[in-house]
């Protein structure tokens, strides 16, 4: 799954993508994002950064 989004911490463009809600009439779902450079995780829509997320089981090393 990729949408084109960049990091929101240091701007890579090599992400791993989860989708993270249902997908709505219009198409539309939500997704968390791990920078597989700097391992930030984050909200797709919110940009809230995440240490640990228990939806996509991922923590901070």
């Amino acid at each position: 799954m990729s949408c084109g989004c960049h990091c929101i911490n240091c701007g890579s463009t090599d992400l791993e993508s989860k989708q993270v809600s249902i997908t709505e009439d219009d198409g539309y779902f939500d997704m968390h994002h791990t920078c597989k450079k700097c391992k930030t995780h984050f909200d797709h829509l919110e940009g809230n950064v995440f240490e640990s997320c228990n939806i996509c089981d991922y923590k901070t090393s």
